[in-house]
């Protein structure tokens, strides 16, 4: 685990989003309804990390399946030692991204209306690394306007075969959502509407599809024959570009549409 590294980490953190006004709002309530609107396929775990102190306030016991570390032994530090190296290295880069566009790029009141999403990869007790798609959303903004509380939501998509990149997305269901591209000097935020390529029935299927059910499955749901799914089917992967069902998954799950 490279210092530097982390140094690089906590400066972006530090001169971005230094909490000096804190704010006490209980904060239970709110965990639990942003993680159920935070969309998780496959195995994940939640934690809350707070700017103020830098400790994880909670740590959902998820962790074990997925890293296979117990949720109290799960800290920063602890999330820094199982970060590939390479994404070790970049990671001050997607969070100066993140910093940039919450505190500089939009209101105040807007902030809490974005998730920002990128990719990393986290290595299991087992000595294998995992494909991780990170979600993070503020829970509590202090009084001088900083995020003091964070809701992170990593999910294990390993099995989706989702190409990697270092890309970040801020994805917002009310406000307009943007892609950065190139984290680093040739920074560029472009405004992405991709799910408005899709039918409010045609999201529904993408869903499940997500969640692994087959035609047949999904007929019987929306009392519909297998057919009509199909076509259904051929149709989204048209208007998404995409050539089959993972490709299709992870590029919706990266652009916010499920």
């Amino acid at each position: 685990m490279s210092e530097k590294d982390i140094v690089k980490i906590m400066d972006v953190w530090e001169s971005g989003n230094k909490v000096l006004i804190p704010n006490t709002k209980e904060l239970f309530l709110e965990i639990t309804n942003q993680v159920a609107s935070l969309f998780s396929i496959g195995p994940f775990y939640y934690y809350v990390l707070n700017f103020e102190t830098l400790n994880m306030d909670v740590v959902h016991h998820g962790t074990r399946e997925v890293l296979g570390i117990e949720p109290d032994q799960f800290n920063l530090q602890k999330a820094f030692g199982v970060l590939h190296p390479e994404d070790l290295a970049r990671l001050h880069e997607k969070e100066a991204v993140a910093t940039d566009f919450l505190l500089n790029k939009i209101p105040v009141e807007d902030i809490p209306l974005y998730k920002v999403v990128y990719m990393i990869r986290l290595k299991h007790t087992d000595g294998h690394y995992k494909n991780i798609l990170h979600q993070a959303k503020a829970l509590n903004i202090s009084e001088d306007g900083k995020i003091q509380n964070v809701l992170g939501i990593h999910t294990d998509v390993t099995f989706l075969d989702i190409p990697f990149n270092h890309n970040v997305s801020l994805i917002s269901n009310s406000r307009p959502s943007y892609h950065a591209f190139k984290t680093g000097d040739d920074l560029n935020f472009i405004v992405t509407n991709f799910k408005n390529l899709f039918t409010q029935r045609e999201i529904e299927i993408i869903v499940k599809l997500s969640e692994g059910e087959n035609f047949k499955e999904i007929a019987e749901e929306f009392f519909v024959s297998p057919h009509t799914i199909n076509t259904h089917k051929k149709n989204i992967l048209v208007k998404s570009g995409c050539k089959n069902t993972p490709e299709l998954v992870a590029k919706c799950i990266r652009e916010g549409v499920i």
